[in-house]
């Protein structure tokens, strides 16, 4: 069992060697915002799109290409 440093003067049970990687949930928030916007209703798609490109411009445009729209 190991500890990280995190751990020194926290009351945490200790953690097996290799728990932590199987815990762990690999994300592309990319590809799971892309997947969300191909399948969801026009008007909603349109309005998430503006409001993103308000905030991310790059994003919304790569958003965009990547829809085809």
């Amino acid at each position: 069992m190991t500890y990280s440093r995190s751990d020194i003067g926290q009351k945490k049970a200790p953690v097996a060697e290799g728990a932590k990687e199987e815990a762990q949930i690999k994300v592309d928030g990319f590809e799971q915002v892309l997947e969300m916007l191909k399948i969801a209703d026009p008007a909603f798609r349109d309005s998430l799109l503006r409001r993103l490109a308000k905030r991310d411009a790059e994003l919304a445009r790569n958003l965009i290409a990547d829809l085809g729209l």
